[in-house]
């Protein structure tokens, strides 16, 4: 029996989980980069983050929405959004990033006016 509540998961759950990916790839991201000011590869360890949050989160809306779902659509669209989406968080976690202090001037520099 195909009820309309099933037919409703089953036409939502890409979104959903494209969605719910793409959100939780993207806040590791911005978290790593917003909390820490030094270190050489903050952005690759950012975005390896995003990536491994992305793709266990679409694992996971697998397993959850197999049964009344399309597990490809919701596989295509997970693998999308944990690609993409720490490159976002990344993008704003350096434009929301504290500007650098104002370089001194040199003692010729404050003479040369």
């Amino acid at each position: 029996m195909h009820s309309y509540v099933s037919s409703l998961v089953s036409e939502l759950s890409p979104g959903l989980a494209l969605a719910l990916v793409a959100f939780l790839a993207a806040a590791l991201p911005y978290l790593a980069l917003s909390q820490t000011t030094r270190g050489r590869a903050r952005s690759a360890i950012a975005y390896l983050l995003g990536l491994a949050a992305g793709l266990a989160a679409t694992v996971a809306s697998v397993a959850v929405v197999s049964a009344h779902g399309d597990a490809q659509a919701i596989v295509a669209g997970g693998l999308t959004a944990s690609f993409f989406s720490p490159f976002f968080g990344m993008l704003r976690a350096k434009w929301h990033r504290k500007s650098r202090p104002a370089r001194r001037k040199t003692v010729m520099e404050g003479f040369s006016r």
